[in-house]
């Protein structure tokens, strides 16, 4: 099931001032443009009649953008509660060294019943070997269906282009959980996945890739199962 919450007023300001505090990442696309980035917001201005955030932003948006007309941006982030939320805005400017986005009048809320993604504890990783040396991505987040990550060190030559591509396969991954109260570190393996999302971010050096598990053991699923429950117990428990 999938259905949609809109967020507005003054919930939307606080969402957005949580997003800002909490240094979530959003995506953000041009529309009409083959042009998606990552994100941060760096400022939201106290003023209660304000109407913009300011963001990060990411690498050539500011020549995509010279040519364009006004701005058609369309954002999404996984949010507090690990639902997705998407807006759109339309506008922008650079100004006093910022790079201004007009508030949507309203921020859609998804509510994925199955294979919604919850956020991993820090120091999560994933393992895998490619040309013959071990690559270590840093876990943001996980679901029955795949994960998203980031590869923050690379080397001069890896600065050019990512290290995979979408569509790749990758085999005999390891995800590697940190250790629970108990001192147990949990190790889940992942027999295929496919790279269904791969950004490159050179100013940063960074890569950001969403994998698609495509074949696991029956054993390592219901490890899956018990992971995600766990996270979902812990996440309850938060709020």
């Amino acid at each position: 099931m999938t259905g949609a919450d809109k967020i507005q007023g003054k919930k939307l300001i606080r969402l957005m001032e949580q997003v800002e505090r909490e240094k979530i990442r959003l995506s953000m696309r041009l529309v009409g443009q083959n042009y998606e980035r990552l994100t941060m917001i760096t400022r939201i201005p106290m003023d209660k009649k304000a109407s913009f955030f300011a963001i990060d932003p990411p690498r050539d948006f500011k020549n995509t953008v010279a040519k364009l007309g006004p701005w058609e941006i369309h954002f999404n982030f996984n949010g507090p509660d690990n639902l997705e939320y998407v807006f759109t805005t339309f506008g922008g400017k650079f100004a006093d060294n910022e790079t201004r986005i007009p508030f949507p009048d309203y921020i859609e809320r998804l509510q994925r019943r199955r294979h919604f993604r919850l956020s991993v504890p820090t120091g999560t990783k994933l393992f895998f070997e490619f040309d013959q040396v071990q690559r270590e991505i840093s876990l943001m987040n996980i679901s029955m269906r795949g994960t998203l990550g980031l590869l923050k060190a690379f080397n001069g030559k890896d600065q050019k282009k990512p290290i995979l591509k979408k569509e790749d396969y990758l085999k005999n991954i390891e995800i590697v959980f940190p250790p629970d109260t108990k001192n147990n570190e949990q190790k889940l393996r992942i027999k295929k996945a496919i790279i269904r999302r791969a950004e490159h971010d050179r100013q940063k050096q960074m890569d950001l890739y969403a994998f698609e598990f495509v074949s696991i053991d029956r054993d390592q699923e219901k490890m899956l199962i018990e992971i995600i429950y766990n996270l979902q117990r812990l996440f309850l428990q938060k709020k």
